[in-house]
C-alpha cells in the first residue's frame, strides 16, 4: 500500500504526458535509473534487492530509491550501485518482444514508508477497462524535457483489449508478452524517461498494488489512437522469482504493495 492518496518503437520511451504531479511518497516502489548521475529509466523495487525494468534500458549503472524531486536529495533517497544486470534471454532489441530485465542490487535498500516493494501479479488478470496507474520523471511534452520541472509525475489509464492495441499499432508488432494501456482520444501517456517504469493496478479486494506493466515502446506521446505498449509482467512472474530464487537471495514479497502503515506483515 502506498503511505499517501494519491514515432519510433526502437527509441526508449520517458514522462508522463497529461498526467500531474505525485505527492511525496505516493510510490514508494518507484526508481530511479541513473548513468553519470542523469536520469535514464524508471524501475520497479520488487525485493529489498533486486528492481524490475525494461531491457533496453540494461546499460544503466545505479538506482535510486526514495525519490521524488530529481534535482536534489531527498530525505528518503537512497543512492545504490548495481551489483549484476539479468535481461531476459529473449529480449529482442528489434520488436521489443520480452522487454524486461532484473537488476540486482550491491545491497538492500532500507525499507521505510517512502520505500517498500510491489506486489507481483497474482491471480486473474484485471479486466480490460480497469484503471492502472503509470508514474516517471519523463518528458512531460512529446520531444521536449522539462528541466525546470523535475518533480515526480503519476496519471491513470485505462488498460485496452488486446484486440485495440493490435488494430491501432499493427497485429505483427504487438505480441502476447505485451499490453497496452491509455486513451485512443491521446493526451495522457508516458513518454520520453519513463521507460522501465510501473504500471500498476490496485487489486480491488486486498487492495494491494500489483506491477501488471513495464512502460516499453510507443509511437510520439499522448498522439491520437497511439496508445502506449507495456511489457506484461504476469508473462514474466515464474521467470523473476525464479532468478530471484536461485541467487539465493531473500524476498521480502511479505512486505509488497504496504508499506509501514499497518503496523503488520503479510504474505502476499
Amino acid at each position: 500500500q502506498r503511505s499517501s492518496t494519491v514515432p519510433n518503437i526502437t527509441q526508449p520511451r520517458s514522462r508522463i504526458v497529461g498526467g500531474s504531479p505525485a505527492p511525496p511518497g505516493s510510490w514508494p516502489w518507484l526508481v530511479n535509473l541513473q548513468f553519470d548521475g542523469g536520469l535514464m529509466c524508471g524501475g520497479v523495487l520488487v525485493d529489498s534487492s533486486w528492481v524490475v525494468t525494461a531491457a533496453h534500458c540494461v546499460s544503466y549503472w545505479t538506482a535510486v530509491v526514495g525519490e521524488f524531486d530529481i534535482t536534489k536529495t531527498d530525505p528518503d533517497e537512497q543512492v545504490l550501485k548495481v551489483n549484476r544486470i539479468i535481461p531476459h534471454p529473449k529480449f529482442n532489441p528489434k520488436t521489443y518482444n520480452n522487454d524486461i530485465a532484473l537488476v540486482e542490487l550491491m545491497s538492500p535498500v532500507v525499507l521505510s514508508e517512502h520505500v517498500t516493494p510491489v506486489c507481483l501479479p497474482s491471480g486473474m488478470e484485471p479486466p480490460t477497462g480497469s484503471p492502472c496507474l503509470v508514474a516517471g520523471w519523463g518528458s512531460l511534452y512529446e520531444g521536449e524535457w522539462k528541466m525546470n520541472d523535475m518533480h515526480l509525475h503519476h496519471a491513470k489509464l485505462p488498460l485496452l483489449p488486446q484486440s485495440t492495441c493490435k488494430s491501432a499499432l499493427g497485429k505483427e508488432l504487438v505480441t502476447n508478452t505485451m499490453l497496452c494501456a491509455g486513451y485512443l482520444s491521446g493526451g495522457i501517456d508516458s513518454c520520453q524517461g519513463d521507460s522501465g517504469g510501473p504500471l500498476i493496478y490496485q487489486d480491488r479486494i486486498s487492495g494491494r498494488f500489483q506491477l501488471y506493466g513495464i512502460t516499453s515502446w510507443g509511437y510520439g506521446c499522448g498522439e491520437k489512437g497511439k496508445p502506449g505498449v507495456y511489457t506484461r509482467v504476469s508473462a514474466f512472474s515464474d521467470w523473476i522469482q525464479a532468478e530471484i530464487q536461485s541467487r539465493l537471495i531473500a524476498s521480502n514479497n511479505c512486505n509488497c504493495g504496504r508499506g509501514t502503515e499497518s503496523g503488520s506483515l503479510l504474505y502476499c
